[in-house]
């Protein structure tokens, strides 16, 4: 987006008299700077990873306000939308479209309280990265998670949003986010009514919102 935007920016530029010569040159050395300083994929994860460890090291306990402070972080780099479409959509014909976004908000509440709580992607101790592979618009980072003296791969599956980039699926200790979520979501629709199914989401939500 910064990149297209200067292109048009620069080309209305000398289209102009000389006289605006200096304010071309400007605009160009701003726009190359601005494409310059965007953050790589891994670097919004390791940025994100390091705002996050900053918490916790400022928190002996982990309350609710703290929690607040980390999802301000993780939101800002998580496309829920994207996360929730890739592993519901594919249920929808068979619901309702209230049933299909009830789903969906009721799924992005579970991955934002799954993730802050014990093995959950932002509860680990350290990180060490791997590298990154970026193929057009898409990007994966892989790292490795610790928690305690356990270490498990991580990979981060993101997406270019403008001059960033947002994390849309996770991969844990080889497991799909998405895909595995999906066949869950699945097996329990083909043995249960929508509602008893939501019910046992909300219930999951609560026992993970209470533990400390």
């Amino acid at each position: 987006m910064a990149k297209s935007l200067c292109s048009r920016q620069l080309k209305k530029a000398h289209l102009r008299p000389c006289t605006w010569t200096f304010l071309s040159s400007l605009l160009l050395f701003s726009c190359f700077a601005a494409q310059a300083w965007a953050a790589t994929p891994l670097e919004v994860v390791k940025g994100t990873n390091d705002a996050v460890l900053a918490i916790y090291g400022k928190h002996r306990v982990v309350d609710a306000a703290v929690e607040k402070d980390i999802f301000a972080v993780i939101d800002a780099v998580t496309d829920y939308q994207v996360l929730a479409g890739e592993a519901i959509d594919p249920l929808c014909p068979t619901l309702t479209a209230a049933q299909c976004t009830e789903f969906k908000e009721v799924f992005t509440r579970l991955l934002r309280i799954s993730s802050v709580k014990k093995m959950g992607r932002a509860r680990a101790g350290r990180f060490e990265y791997e590298g990154e592979k970026v193929a057009g618009k898409s990007a994966v980072v892989r790292s490795f998670a610790f928690f305690n003296d356990e270490k498990v791969p991580l990979e981060y599956h993101m997406a270019s949003r403008g001059d960033t980039w947002v994390i849309v699926n996770y991969v844990v200790d080889d497991v799909d986010t998405v895909k595995n979520y999906r066949k869950q979501f699945r097996s329990l629709l083909a043995k249960k009514p929508f509602e008893k199914v939501m019910g046992q989401l909300e219930k999951k939500i609560a026992s993970l919102e209470a533990e400390k």
